[in-house]
């Protein structure tokens, strides 16, 4: 097991930050689900390093690795949870030795136990909040290979209070040293076709990083609510949807992080799938990378978006990531 500051130590990265060099391409990697859903035990647990060593021998170099608050820290006023640790060390362990970028992705729209953090009522404060990302900080912050997703998809709650805990947590990470990128999410499920229609706008312009070192983390579904639930994707949705925060990127010199996106396996969703990956290593000025939802080991077979090689033929690779493969280290 890791110990605090021992994985820095270890998978010292002797270069500036991936995300604050001028990047040659974005990073194409996948999400590694499982740790997100429940506490330790039972199916939803940190995947195994089968699977992450799967996607290293095809060449991904970025994994965004959700979690829960409480898995990690189940009680806000005690240290964390070594136990959980452990797994979540191994992950990022095994990618960052084989010089792959983790995100560390907090993944609780915005709450803790149901109830908006930092809203008054709650005991996840906005300081125990960043003292939490503090801690991982402290425990993986020299390697500049670490990343931080400072909450998935926050919604339903107010813009300017998403802004002040997120400020407070990355003002915490850099005063505990770390030095990989911070990546800031908006409200509204923090959906790159709704960034401009929304606050985030012009509230997460407010986005504020001591070392200058960050993005902000987009989803972006290709179905027609947007969501991922429906494996069919829109048609012509990949060329035209992320035209919007691109434009907005641009204009304020931000870079983007697309944390999720998806689509079933016709062929019709697949050349949207395309498209929307033509988009992105198009403009490496402004997209630092994307982490298609999602690997992890835990889909089984009947989910038709999973990058997972099916549990009854392992060495048969999925449509998408066949599809995903020359985009990952800009092959294609």
């Amino acid at each position: 097991m890791f110990g605090a500051g021992a994985l820095a130590a270890s998978v010292v990265s002797s270069g500036p930050s991936v995300g604050a060099r001028t990047a040659t391409c974005p990073l194409i990697g996948v999400n590694l689900a499982g740790a997100e859903f429940e506490m330790i035990g039972g199916r939803w647990k940190w995947p195994h390093l089968e699977n992450l060593n799967y996607y290293l021998s095809l060449g991904v170099k970025v994994f965004r690795i959700p979690f829960k608050w409480n898995r990690l820290q189940p009680d806000i006023a005690k240290p964390l949870e070594p136990a959980a640790l452990e797994g979540l060390d191994r992950l990022v362990g095994r990618a960052v030795g084989e010089g792959a970028v983790v995100l560390l992705d907090m993944h609780d729209y915005g709450r803790r136990d149901k109830i908006v953090i930092g809203d008054g009522t709650s005991a996840a404060t906005l300081e125990s909040y960043a003292a939490f990302w503090g801690e991982l900080a402290q425990r993986y912050g020299k390697n500049s290979l670490v990343w931080y997703g400072l909450m998935n998809e926050p919604h339903d709650q107010d813009p300017i209070l998403n802004l002040n805990t997120q400020n407070a947590a990355c003002a915490e990470i850099r005063r505990r040293g770390a030095t990989g990128t911070v990546l800031f999410s908006g409200i509204a499920w923090t959906g790159a076709h709704s960034w401009t229609k929304t606050s985030n706008g012009t509230v997460m312009l407010q986005a504020f990083d001591p070392a200058d070192n960050y993005g902000f983390d987009m989803h972006q579904y290709l179905d027609k609510g947007f969501g991922g639930s429906n494996p069919i994707a829109t048609e012509g949705i990949g060329k035209r949807i992320l035209r919007s925060a691109t434009d907005w990127a641009t204009q304020h010199r931000k870079r983007i992080f697309i944390g999720e996106f998806a689509t079933g396996r016709t062929k019709a969703s697949l050349r949207e799938l395309r498209d929307l990956l033509d988009v992105i290593v198009a403009r490496p000025d402004i997209f630092l990378g994307a982490t298609y939802w999602a690997g992890g080991g835990v889909w089984g077979n009947t989910n038709q978006q999973t990058v997972d090689p099916p549990r009854d033929s392992p060495g048969v690779m999925s449509e998408q990531m066949n599809l995903l493969l020359p985009y990952v280290g800009c092959r294609g």
